[in-house]
């Protein structure tokens, strides 16, 4: 092989730089350097040597490797050697001589000079060297160009990033200019300083022990912390905290990077404080309320509620004006929160009028003595009050709820309605005083507990997701045996089931941001709302929830299997109806669970809807189209009016599936008719059976259907129809409303009223609507879940209410599912109430009615 072919590719883009002061000429040279080098500079004296090489530094005519071609070595070459070595530590440096006991041959290897090639030398063996060189040259230049680029990230990162190094025992050793420039510290005051140097005193030495904890057992810990400038000034970061390992993987201390989030944290605390006083509002006491109640649960502890009204203020107000009033209650907030100054209690404003404190773990006594206290505070504050009649100052009653947590298990609205009441009691008895008292009696009529597992229900699930500011985990779990449960061995036997089971969940749920809810017998809920918890539950759920699925019963002497189907659902809007759509399909597929994606392809769109069909298509064969019922009230007197009649579909293992999950398989197949007379014979067989008033759900393509209206009027001359509501969807599908006009006009022939659904939801023709006869208008349950979030929804509903009262139609609020919500609906005047908070869809058994 040619000594050529050894040649390095990269070698032959280095460039050369030849001196050549010997009497042979380059021609001569038996090298062959022109092959191996992409350029040669020839020099034929060695002082213009270094002033060259300094010219072309840096520049893309810099020299690789340099030879040097001399007859003697002398201290002129010693020279330019040395100070081409001090300008650049790894220049390579050839000197070919003949000159071979020279002391400066010594002086030249000492001071760094790569090789040495005495005369004469053999070709082929310098042609390896001089490649050899080459390949080294190429990989130093590698080598430099990626400390170069290493340089200049390092020096982008320390002018832009916050970042600290510290020691095993949190002694800072580097820190960038960055978080210096940011803080306002020298680098000679941080350097060997603890970390506490930024620490704010706010800070919850829980939040630092949790820190401690994670990043000493070599776990990586992000969290956010409140910490101080040098000029006092206080500010948040987002840190990150990783350990830090040596090659023998020795964990040798720590790096925390950091961001700066204040703003971030200023607009929460914007969104979470009252403008006026700056003190925590009504958003955040809902947050702080369900956490505390939850902890106090757990310890069973007592858990305490004082709601502070101001008295005679609305009098003031109207007298004074906003602004004089404001600075009253600017006041009074400030009196409170001084007289609190010394203890460990929160406020809250949580209207225009009442303010808010949580006491955990006090007895009844310290209760009435701390209200007493607080009484006479904002008495003795002296602001004057003319309108007042038990004071010439402004004064306070207070309404207090001092619950047992292991005695009552409430939740958070139960307690508030308990100190609202009380508040009340309060100023009827004269104001400026208090009133504690817990009506055993109203306890057994709570509305947020479930009363089985005494679990929060599904109101109370709807009303913490309404809250939510940040991504959280939903899973809904369902019993999949609970049909079959009751049918073999009743209710009673059913329910002590669903007991133990909830009981398990709680054993396991221990994380403050969780909760566990019941939503109805056979479903139960679980609320994440902590990021970093997310794969924790998701571990829980694979590997503990879905595998405790049997109980001992004693009076069987056996043991029962009741297993989880369980959907679940990440994100804030639409999280609840996600999870649920989730949980029918795992059910349906007869798997463990299903996590909801919203980027599924079209394939997964296609086969999940080709799987719904031939569900939907099995259940219409075999008559497993069954129809729930939910009560719709008055408003005012609690009466049951109606029900509604809602399609549901039973699965082979007795499992009931929600109707969104197979309605629009069910259009698309055209065989909704088929559908829909197979619900309205089983809804009108239950109607000629009972004195209930029921509502049956119709579509335009079903009034659209001569031969479904030849159906509607079979059943009719039947049954009859005074007892009976048809609901029409009013939706963008409805394109001839004559045909609806002629619908309502034969069956109110036959006694019927005609409601119109989703009213408001976007679609709703005013002008076509006001032409027909009908006699209730249904609020578009989009809306109503707004109500109290919204103020426009709020005044747009009124603008409706306006317009079905001068048409003379009542109206119908469905999803209502708390009691804030129905008080708003009963505060705008709204006839009827359908939803959760007075009755879930259940079987007809379930609501006492003959099937």
């Amino acid at each position: 092989m040619n000594s050529m072919d050894k040649v390095d590719v990269d070698a032959q883009k280095l460039k050369l730089l030849y001196i050549n002061t010997s009497s042979a000429q380059l021609q001569d040279s038996p090298l062959p350097l022109n092959d191996i080098f992409q350029t040669v500079t020839i020099l034929s004296s060695i002082d213009q040597t270094f002033e060259l090489y300094k010219k072309n530094f840096n520049t893309p005519e810099h020299f690789d490797i340099i030879i040097m071609d001399i007859d003697t070595l002398d201290s002129d070459t010693i020279m330019i050697c040395k100070n081409l070595k001090e300008f650049k530590q790894n220049q390579i440096i050839v000197i070919i001589s003949q000159d071979k006991d020279s002391d400066y041959l010594v002086e030249a290897l000492n001071i760094g000079v790569n090789k040495y090639i005495a005369k004469p030398f053999d070709r082929d063996s310098v042609v390896s060297l001089l490649t050899e060189l080459s390949t080294i040259t190429t990989i130093n230049t590698q080598q430099e160009d990626k400390e170069f680029l290493l340089r200049q990230q390092n020096k982008i990162i320390d002018e832009n990033v916050y970042i600290t190094t510290s020691d095993l025992n949190g002694k800072i050793l580097e820190i960038s200019q960055a978080y210096l420039d940011f803080t306002g510290y020298a680098k000679e005051d941080i350097i060997g300083q603890n970390h506490r140097i930024f620490r704010n005193h706010d800070i919850d030495t829980n939040v630092i022990k949790h820190l401690w904890e994670t990043i000493s057992n070599g776990k990586e810990w992000k969290g956010e912390l409140k910490n101080n400038k040098l000029s006092g000034e206080e500010y948040w970061i987002s840190t990150t905290i990783r350990p830090l390992y040596d090659k023998n993987n020795v964990m040798t201390g720590y790096t925390a990077v950091k961001r700066d989030i204040t703003n971030q944290k200023r607009l929460e605390e914007l969104s979470i404080q009252d403008p006026l006083t700056l003190i925590h509002n009504r958003r955040y006491f809902d947050t702080y309320f369900k956490r505390e109640l939850k902890r106090s649960a757990w310890k069973k502890e007592r858990f305490s509620l004082l709601l502070l009204g101001v008295d005679y203020y609305e009098d003031y107000r109207d007298k004074v004006g906003r602004l004089k009033s404001d600075k009253v209650i600017l006041q009074i907030s400030d009196g409170i929160s001084e007289c609190l100054s010394s203890k460990i209690y929160e406020i809250f404003k949580v209207t225009e009028t009442e303010f808010a404190i949580i006491l955990l773990n006090y007895d009844d006594e310290h209760v009435k003595d701390f209200s007493t206290q607080i009484i006479s505070c904002v008495e003795s504050l002296k602001i004057e009050n003319p309108h007042s009649k038990v004071s010439q100052y402004f004064t306070l009653s207070i309404g207090v709820a001092n619950i047992q947590t292991d005695k009552h298990t409430l939740y958070c609205n139960d307690i508030y309605n308990i100190a609202d009441a009380n508040l009340t009691k309060a100023k009827e008895l004269g104001r400026n005083r208090f009133v504690m008292e817990v009506d055993e009696s109203y306890l057994q009529e709570l509305k947020d507990i479930d009363v089985i597992t005494k679990l929060p229900n599904r109101g109370v699930l709807v009303h913490d997701i309404s809250l939510l500011q940040e991504d959280a985990m939903l899973m809904i779990l369902h019993i999949k045996q609970i049909n079959s449960l009751k049918n073999l061995y009743g209710f009673d036997f059913t329910s002590e089931v669903v007991g133990k089971k909830a009981q398990q969940l709680k054993d396991i749920l221990r994380d403050e941001e969780t909760s566990l809810y019941s939503l109805n017998l056979q479903e139960f809920a679980i609320l994440v709302t902590n990021k970093n918890l997310f794969d924790k539950y998701f571990l829980l759920l694979k590997h503990s929830i879905l595998l405790n699925n049997d109980f001992y019963i004693n009076n069987l002497d056996q043991y029962i299997t009741a297993d989880f189907t369980v959907g679940i659902a990440y994100g804030i809007g639409g999280i609840f109806n996600h999870a649920d759509l989730v949980l029918q399909e795992a059910i349906l597929s007869k798997i463990s669970y299903k996590v909801y994606k919203s980027n599924q392809t079209a394939r997964q769109l296609e086969e999940d809807t080709l799987k719904r069909l031939r569900v939907y298509k099995q259940a219409l064969h075999e008559g497993n189209i069954i129809p729930y019922f939910q009560p719709i009230v008055d408003t005012y007197t609690g009466k049951l009016i109606k029900y509604e009649a809602l399609a549901r579909l039973q699965t082979e293992d007795g499992s009931i599936v929600s109707p969104y999950f197979f309605l629009d398989s069910a259009k698309e197949d055209k065989s909704f008719e088929y559908f829909t007379r197979q619900m309205m014979q089983k809804v009108f067989i239950i109607y000629s059976k009972n004195s209930a008033d029921i509502s049956i759900n119709l579509s335009y393509e079903n009034i659209n259907s001569e031969s479904m209206i030849q159906y509607i009027k079979n059943r009719l001359n039947k049954y009859g129809g005074e007892g009976i509501t048809f609901e029409i969807v009013e939706s963008e599908d409805i394109r001839d409303y004559k045909v609806l006009e002629e619908f309502i006009g034969m069956v109110k022939n036959y006694g019927c009223k005609i409601s119109v659904d989703d009213f408001g939801s976007g679609y709703s023709n005013f002008k076509h609507v006001t032409q027909l006869d009908i006699d209730f208008i249904k609020l578009d349950g989009s809306l109503i879940e707004n109500l109290n979030k919204d103020e426009n929804i709020k005044h747009m509903i009124k603008g409706l209410l306006v317009y079905a009262k001068n048409a003379n139609i009542k109206t119908i609020a469905e999803f209502v599912s708390s009691k804030e919500l129905a008080d708003t609906v009963k505060e705008l005047g709204i006839d009827y109430i359908q939803g959760y908070y007075h009755g879930e869809p259940k079987s007809p058994e379930e609501y006492g009615l003959k099937n």
